[in-house]
């Protein structure tokens, strides 16, 4: 049977330590592995320092900022590209109060969606005009540069992004 010392022990030693960390073989029972932790040797010198293969590093997409330039004389600007879940993709877009602007995003799965942020206030804060969309038109309360912000809905996200200024 065991005494609370040992179950205490027991119950607080990490989980790597217990299966991985220790370089002698596993502990056979409590006593040992209570010793095996309580020893006065550093930590270093009863982790094993067996050297593991190094794992392949792979590079997630990360949340990107653009900003949208219409061509000269044109109202509407066409971007396709695609979001990778969890992610999100800004676009800002300049435009001036009083202007009226349509935004649409379609994809393929219909898992694309945008929302849509005025300028930043005196203090710096941005006030949703559209969360989660996927078409919206409005007059712009404010002169500055507005957010779309996309996203996937489930999973990787191809889209097409229309917005328009008049």
């Amino acid at each position: 049977m065991r005494n609370f010392k040992q179950s205490a022990i027991l119950a607080i030693a990490p989980l790597s330590l217990l299966l991985t960390g220790i370089s002698n073989p596993l502990p056979s029972s409590i006593a040992q592995l209570s010793e095996t932790l309580l020893s006065k040797q550093p930590i270093s010198a009863r982790v094993s320092t067996a050297s593991a293969m190094p794992q392949p590093v792979q590079m997630a997409q990360q949340s990107r900022v653009r900003r949208i330039r219409f061509a000269p004389g044109a109202v509407s600007a066409t971007i396709e590209d695609a979001v990778v879940r969890g992610t999100r993709d800004t676009y800002l877009v300049g435009a001036s109060q009083g202007q009226t602007m349509t935004v649409k995003i379609a994809s393929l799965e219909s898992n694309a969606v945008f929302e849509l942020k005025a300028p930043p206030n005196k203090v710096g804060q941005r006030r949703t005009l559209k969360p989660e969309a996927i078409r919206w038109t409005g007059v712009l309360p404010q002169t500055g540069d507005y957010q779309i912000i996309v996203g996937g809905t489930r999973g990787n996200a191809s889209y097409k992004l229309q917005v328009t200024i008049k």
